[in-house]
């Protein structure tokens, strides 16, 4: 077992903040552990046992400091627990010709991103992707948090036998779990007989912000909820009333709206398995999903359907004519597959392994 692993990170998502704690609390205490961040990230992760080392270097420019600090403090492998391949890249260039191993950990999706449209946002999502060539050479293990971008990612890059492995993105199965729907609604302040489709997540084009305006037209009798940054100004401008935007909400916030909504919904362009879609389902709330790579492997129980707004529309009215009883049992379900594939009981094994001894 090694002595020494430091995880590494350019950005700041609650999503990263749950996976440190995990690692702190699964990861035995002989090993230290520490965490390198650029100075974007100044104060913006917490941990009691995590030793936090921030760069006065920014995020395109941190590697350097990064390489420096593990050729130091005689670090054994860095950990990359963020979504883009930028930051593997840079990773790998920090540990290239030194005694550091590095493991890349991609928990998006790279092959669809750059067919969002023709704007700024595919623009750069085209060239993540071209990174991840140059990348998959620099670094010693790449996991990829999804089986079927897992198995594409294998397939691309043939030449680079055994180093692509599937390692899942766990979820707090003990946290989000099933509360009582009513008193959820109430203690949110939401009408209790009324229909509630939530989206968690950024609220942009490639998150289908134009498909959520549209069916919101479409549907008035049902309270469109959205918690999550707004990028799209179309619904900065919105004058739908039964759309609302809350923002974005700490997790203790989110298991209640999960619990209070009857369905949530994700139509992105591009995804890979997203952590909201997953926490609802633990939650015994069922989610309708796009069928594009990444999203389609949590169907079934989950839904899924063609990415367009009458085929969301379809199976949002399928899903409400459904009984109370086929609910209830799909809520058990959706909850019975997110425990036995993702819940971090099942996945502590797994991570020790491949940080630790693989």
């Amino acid at each position: 077992m090694i002595e020494r692993l430091c995880i590494f990170t350019i950005n700041f998502a609650f999503n990263r903040q749950s996976l440190l704690n995990f690692l702190e609390r699964i990861i035995p205490p002989e090993v230290e552990l520490f965490l390198f961040v650029p100075r974007e990230c100044q104060g913006k992760y917490y941990s009691k046992r995590i030793k936090i080392i921030q760069s006065n270097a920014n995020k395109y420019f941190c590697a350097l400091d990064l390489r420096k600090f593990c050729k130091e403090n005689k670090i054994n492998r860095i950990f990359s627990m963020g979504a883009l391949p930028q930051e593997g890249f840079l990773m790998g260039f920090a540990s290239i010709f030194t005694k550091t191993k590095s493991l890349c950990h991609l928990v998006v999706n790279p092959f669809n991103a750059h067919k969002t449209g023709f704007n700024k946002p595919a623009i750069k999502a085209f060239f993540e992707f071209l990174l991840l060539y140059p990348m998959i050479l620099l670094i010693d293990k790449y996991y990829i948090a999804i089986k079927d971008i897992c198995k594409k990612t294998k397939s691309f890059f043939f030449f680079t036998k055994g180093k692509v492995e599937f390692l899942p993105y766990p979820v707090d199965s003990e946290f989000f779990k099933p509360k009582n729907k009513a008193m959820c609604k109430k203690k949110l302040g939401l009408p209790a007989k009324q229909k509630i489709i939530l989206y968690v997540g950024r609220i942009e084009y490639e998150k289908g912000s134009d498909i959520i305006l549209k069916l919101a037209k479409l549907k008035g009798d049902i309270l469109f909820l959205l918690c999550g940054q707004v990028l799209d100004e179309n619904i900065r401008k919105n004058k739908t009333e039964n759309l609302v935007s809350l923002g974005t909400k700490k997790k203790e916030d989110l298991v209640d709206y999960y619990n209070a909504a009857d369905l949530c919904i994700f139509p992105s362009r591009s995804e890979a398995g997203p952590s909201a879609a997953r926490e609802s389902m633990c939650c015994g709330t069922q989610v309708l999903l796009p069928d594009i790579i990444g999203p389609r492997m949590l169907s079934p129980p989950a839904l899924k359907t063609k990415l367009s707004v009458s085929e969301f529309n379809k199976k949002i009215n399928e899903f409400f004519n459904n009984s109370k009883r086929e609910k209830e049992a799909l809520s058990k379900e959706l909850r019975k597959f997110v425990i036995k594939n993702y819940s971090e009981k099942e996945c502590k094994s797994l991570y020790v392994d491949k940080l630790l001894n693989n």
